[in-house]
């Protein structure tokens, strides 16, 4: 197994990238659009971003499925070559990334008479009821879970690039298993989205919010901090 340069990993230069310019260009059109078409037609507003069943839910998908893509392509690559924590992060992420691909394909509209649609509506149905069964959480536990993901999401995105960036020590560590670090654009663009869930109930309440989440986390997968993980 090749040792990992940990001094030259993190991203050279703080500018956009071609492709963080043209996905954070999307997402604004997207997000316009969600605001403007809520306060215009609230009828074409449902059909298009309704997160229990909007046509740009595929869209969500789609990127979704790029994400166990990029998780099973870093395995197969970079495998020989990094930690085996390293590819348990990337196994998990691409086991996470198909659960909310069979989660969000069962909800929405049957674009095309797709012949697996109901069968993600019944598995899901199953899965749900499996778990429910499984994890019996009263309205205070679901309250402390809410919150402590708020938690993690604000050390990942506001704590953990600083870390990075100021203890050398965790640095090697978070290179060595894998931990693709946020970049100052990644965090930029969280702290816009939080405004705009805070201000704008068309973002907070459709799906344009799970499409925005998962194009930052294809971003921090493709063009993290610590890029120089991910290449051989």
């Amino acid at each position: 197994m090749a040792v990992l340069n940990t001094y030259n990993t993190a991203r050279k230069k703080n500018g956009l990238t071609k492709f963080e310019t043209l996905i954070f260009g999307l997402m604004i059109v997207f997000n316009i659009g969600a605001i403007i078409l809520f306060f215009i037609d609230k009828g074409y507003f449902e059909m298009i971003y309704n997160r229990y069943g909007g046509f740009i839910g595929y869209l969500t998908v789609l990127l979704l499925l790029v994400i166990f893509i990029v998780s099973a392509v870093y395995i197969v690559r970079l495998s020989r070559y990094r930690s085996i924590q390293f590819c348990v992060v990337f196994i998990l992420t691409g086991i996470a990334s198909l659960f909310f691909i069979t989660e969000k394909m069962s909800s929405l509209p049957d674009l095309f008479h797709l012949s697996t649609h109901s069968l993600f509506k019944s598995n899901t149905a199953i899965l749900g009821a499996n778990a429910n069964g499984i994890i019996k959480i009263n309205e205070t536990g679901k309250i402390v879970l809410y919150w402590i993901l708020i938690a993690a999401s604000a050390f990942y995105f506001l704590i953990l690039p600083f870390i990075y960036r100021s203890n050398f020590r965790a640095k090697r560590f978070i290179d060595r298993i894998g931990i693709p670090i946020p970049h100052r654009n990644h965090v930029i663009a969280i702290i816009i989205l939080t405004i705009l869930i805070m201000l704008f109930s068309a973002v907070n309440e459709s799906e344009v919010l799970p499409l925005d989440f998962a194009a930052i986390f294809l971003l921090i997968l493709l063009c993290p901090e610590n890029i120089g993980v991910f290449r051989r």
